[in-house]
Order: structure tokens, then sequence, then C-alpha cells
């Protein structure tokens, strides 16, 4: 029998993947977490194996499920620009390009905001890595795209909007005498050279544990002691995760809000007014793409 994987069901994978959990996932594509589930489990039935395994509500990718999530990436990515191709975007959907790794900052403040402000268009998420995303704005396949940087002109912040150094909250942190075992984006990166830097930094002996390509997985090994992660927070942490002791100070971090001479200029304002309002004016910037820095 010939095996089909539905884009429907592909999406609902890199979105889990992207966002670290089905909650957010769901949020992220507007849908309920049973649907993101029962997607799940419909790629299970096609593929014959496990893609995912799950610890409460925690969720964490099979040697499988990684390799069928880079094949809809790819899948989803001449998709979309197929899609872009052919859809003027004048009454179409207003789609919104992010960084994962701060998905679960971005989603939540301004997912409802846009519903609010534009009523009768689709409103959906694309959540990639932050190279990917900026790509996806220039080839018009995203209306924005909102990434992160570090911004070392700014005072970093002890709450509220910031970044914090992960670690699990059921292993033993390491000794003050100890190397850091660190879990990292692979490169492009914002955040991966920040990293290793922040440590450097204090003369404190570090070595990267883990390299990764999405949010779940990074937040996986960070529960189950691999190592620390640097990752933009709101309010609380994530599930099974507390903060690193004995860590350098996260620098400052930055969201931004890039453009094309083709955004909408109702869309781009409505994204940075909403972030501006939970996070604070100074920690949003919004520039044209051309003029943001791209990550090393």
């Amino acid at each position: 029998m010939t095996r089909t994987f539905d884009i429907t069901p592909l999406r609902s994978l890199a979105a889990v993947a992207s966002t670290g959990g089905v909650h957010r996932a769901a949020e992220s594509l507007l849908i309920t977490q049973s649907a993101v589930s029962q997607h799940l489990r419909k790629l299970e039935r096609e593929a014959g194996v496990p893609l995912v395994s799950r610890n409460g509500r925690r969720i964490a990718f099979t040697a499988e499920g990684e390799e069928l999530l880079s094949h809809a990436r790819a899948i989803l990515s001449a998709h979309d620009a197929a899609v872009a191709r052919f859809d003027n975007r004048s009454d179409g959907a207003v789609v919104i390009g992010a960084a994962q790794n701060s998905a679960a900052v971005v989603l939540p403040i301004v997912m409802s905001r846009l519903r609010e402000r534009f009523p009768d268009r689709e409103v959906r998420f694309h959540l990639d890595r932050n190279a990917t995303v900026r790509s996806m704005l220039d080839d018009a396949q995203v209306d924005v795209a909102v990434t992160s940087r570090v911004a070392p002109e700014l005072t970093a912040r002890t709450d509220g909007f910031r970044l914090r150094w992960l670690w699990s909250s059921t292993a033993e942190q390491p000794p003050a005498d100890a190397s850091v075992p660190i879990v990292s984006f692979s490169p492009p990166c914002t955040l991966r050279q920040p990293s290793f830097d922040a440590f450097s930094a204090i003369g404190r002996r570090w070595h990267l544990a883990a390299e990764v390509n999405d949010l779940a997985t990074g937040l996986e090994a960070v529960r189950v002691g691999v190592g620390t992660m640097l990752v933009p927070v709101l309010d609380r942490l994530p599930d099974g995760t507390v903060a690193l002791s004995c860590a350098p100070e996260p620098p400052a971090i930055q969201l931004g809000v890039a453009y094309t001479d083709v955004t909408r200029t109702d869309v781009s304002e409505t994204v940075t007014q909403v972030l501006a309002e939970h996070i604070g004016v100074d920690r949003v910037e919004l520039l044209h793409n051309a003029a943001f820095p791209r990550p090393a």
C-alpha cells in the first residue's frame, strides 16, 4: 500500500517541534490540542513506527520522528511557496513567521489580538528558525517575521521578558568547578555564540553537550539533564525546568518585527504594538528585513 503523508498532520508535526509541545502547537495553528494529537497518531499509523514519545505533558521525538520532521519541513516550505506564488494575499490569510526560540512568548500575546484585528481573514503562524522565517519574508511567504536578537545596548531584566538559563528540575546541578554542558541550536542561531561567550566571560568552563534543530528536542534534552539552554521566557519557565544556579547573567534580548516593501502596514504595526504592550517598547524593534542583522 502506498504511504501518504497529508499536509495538515505534517504541519502539526512541525508546529510541535517548533513550539516545544502540543498545547502551544495547537495555539499556533488555531486548532484544539486533541486535533494535534490526532494528527500525530495519523502520521504514526501511516509511518508504521512511533514518531514521538510522551511523558505526561512532555513530548520528545524518536529518531524516526526527527527524520520525518526534516521531510515535513521541506514539504511545507515547498507547499507554502506554491501557495504564495498563486495567492495575491489581498484577501488571503495573515501569516506571521516567528522564530522557534521565542515562539512561547510571541504566540499567546499576538494570536488573539490579530484575530480581533482581522476577523474576516485567516490568521496563522509559521514557526521555524530565525534565518528561515527571514527568508520566507523575502519570498513573501509570510507577512512579517518576528525574530530575536541579543541587544547588548539594553539592560538585562530580572523579570518579565528575558533570557534564562534552564536546567532540569530533577537532575543535580553541575558543581561550581565543573565544566557546564550546553544545549544549543545548530547554526545559524542568534543565541548560540552568546551562550558560549557568557560562560567564557566569567572564566567558567563549558562544553557543547548537544546540538538541536527544534525547540521541543532542546527542552527535552534540558529536562533529562543533558545540559543547560538559553531560552527566552516571559512569566514562567517551561515545565520540568528550573533556573541554572551559578550561571552568568544572561544578555538582554529584543524581539524584531521585520517587514518588506510589500508588507501591509496594518499587519506590521498591529504585531509591533501588541508585543510592545506586553514586553515593553524598548524590547520591540520594527525594521525593514534588509536592515536586520542575519544570525550567525
